[in-house]
């Protein structure tokens, strides 16, 4: 990939005079009530999935299964508000996604699935999956979970893309040949459900795995009921205002002060952005960005440096710690961020869940 650094005098001046202010802000003391101060530290907070997790992520790096595009997410795929661990390998076609799931005290491997290294994620059925397109076919496969374990409810094969080269065209559900209709009828509930594509969110640098397991499902628990008042307030108003298609968000702490941000991504087109909501005395502030080539950003831990690259490999900068961005290249430790919840009313309620 080509780096190149594109920052703007006035986007440069504007964020680093925001950054500012927000850095001073946050550290502002008061015989009043802190806003800022926040109701626990991330530290403070544990999770029994946490060691688990990070054992099994250790081992998985000094596998031969590790590769240098190796990925991971954590996220609740089976709807029981505790998450599951989905490792990546590659992002090669034949790549599938390892599943852990913890059971008692330990993280156990559920299923394996995929393509390309991601899994597709049914929110409303709990179910994932995956379609893979090839030269005059597609196949595929959709889990559900049920009784502690995914199982798979349909595979699918059809060649119909090679109708034009006289080939005879088969449908195929679960082994056995099917009608159009039934093929179509077999395949609607999932496609025809909202998607997302996970398992290729953290690398596993270190920074970036002890951000993963120690940080990033903490935040409901650190920040208090006003300050998660404000920031629903303003999604709810992000959301009211505009007609927003694909339009997503996430809390992430982009500076690691302990006092997260919001990142909102706007959608996946390509005059999409990314509208960074951070809290000050005052409130809610916002700075806008662009935003990655699939609609989101990206942090790198190591550096206090968020990053969007371009569909030609150019990227912009900029941090809300400070840190010089002048010579910035991406470490083994980063972060695509700003798509976890679909932008709707009820996700902006469940994500600050505590």
């Amino acid at each position: 990939m080509k780096f190149d650094k594109i920052l703007s005098f006035i986007t440069a001046g504007a964020l680093l005079s925001a950054c500012a202010g927000c850095s001073s802000k946050k550290n502002a003391e008061s015989s009043e009530v802190d806003p800022l101060a926040l109701k626990a530290s991330p530290q403070s907070i544990t999770f029994d999935w946490q060691e688990p997790f990070e054992t099994i992520l250790i081992a998985f790096k000094n596998s031969d299964r590790y590769t240098d595009t190796s990925m991971f997410e954590i996220r609740d795929l089976t709807g029981d508000e505790t998450p599951e661990l989905i490792i990546s390998p590659s992002d090669d076609v034949a790549a599938k996604c390892e599943v852990y799931k913890l059971i008692g005290t330990r993280a156990d491997l559920i299923t394996n699935s995929g393509s390309y290294g991601t899994i597709d994620y049914i929110p409303e059925m709990n179910a994932i999956g995956f379609l893979y397109e090839g030269t005059g076919f597609k196949m595929g496969e959709y889990q559900t979970y049920q009784d502690g374990s995914f199982v798979t409810d349909v595979n699918f094969y059809t060649n119909a893309d090679s109708a034009s080269s006289g080939a005879v065209i088969r449908y195929e559900v679960n082994g056995e040949d099917v009608t159009l209709t039934k093929f179509q009828e077999a395949l609607l509930p999932y496609q025809d459900s909202f998607t997302v594509k996970v398992g290729r969110k953290f690398s596993l640098g270190t920074d970036a795995v002890n951000y993963a397991i120690r940080r990033s499902k903490c935040w409901p628990q650190v920040l208090t009921d006003d300050q998660k008042q404000l920031y629903k307030d303003k999604l709810n108003e992000i959301l009211s205002s505009q007609e927003l298609k694909d339009a997503a968000f996430e809390i992430v702490d982009l500076d690691l002060n302990e006092l997260p941000e919001v990142v909102v991504s706007t959608g996946l087109l390509n005059d999409s952005e990314a509208r960074i909501l951070y809290l000050d005395t005052e409130g809610v502030k916002e700075l806008s960005v662009t935003s990655d080539a699939d609609g989101g950003i990206q942090f790198d831990v190591s550096s206090k440096i968020f990053f969007a690259a371009d569909y030609y490999g150019s990227i912009q900068c900029w941090s809300m710690a400070g840190a010089d961005i002048s010579s910035f290249q991406p470490s083994d430790s980063t972060v695509r961020c700003g798509r976890e919840y679909d932008l709707t009313a009820e996700n902006i309620e469940n994500a600050f869940l505590s």
